[in-house]
């Protein structure tokens, strides 16, 4: 005598796939087998899980968008400039600007000025240093001297 099928709750399902899961995530959801959840899916439509998930998935993006739409026009909503501004960074391509476009024009230029500026200051350093140990063998005399 075999098991009872465990329960599926399609409407459950049907707004599983709407928000973009797969057959197997489905599938675990209700913890059957997805070869299980496929042939039990077939006999409750009487189409492959495939072709239903391709079409329901996309209602689910179309009123995904207009819902993000709807808020982001809700000007008493709190956050809505947010949503606004990443709808607008969608849909009409507007972006951060990135950093390089951000560098001065003459970058290049200043970088080495930068670069010439932190090598004479190591320069100095080392001729203060040198004149230091002449100074000091002046007063100490050669080294070799006994």
């Amino acid at each position: 005598m075999a098991r009872p099928p465990k329960e599926i709750n399609w409407d459950v399902v049907e707004r599983c796939v709407e928000a973009g899961c797969n057959g197997v995530e489905i599938a675990a959801k209700f913890r059957v087998n997805s070869d299980t959840f496929y042939r039990r899916f077939q006999q409750e439509y009487g189409i492959y899980f495939q072709g239903y998930q391709v079409h329901t998935q996309e209602a689910g993006a179309a009123d995904l968008r207009r819902m993000i739409h709807a808020k982001a026009l809700d000007n008493k909503a709190p956050g809505n400039a947010s949503v606004l501004m990443f709808l607008a960074s969608r849909r009409l391509g507007m972006k951060e600007p990135e950093t390089v476009h951000m560098l001065a024009a003459n970058q290049e230029q200043i970088d080495q000025s930068h670069l010439i500026m932190q090598l004479q200051h190591r320069i100095a350093e080392l001729e203060a240093k040198n004149a230091m140990s002449g100074v000091n063998e002046e007063l100490l005399g050669p080294a070799d001297a006994d």
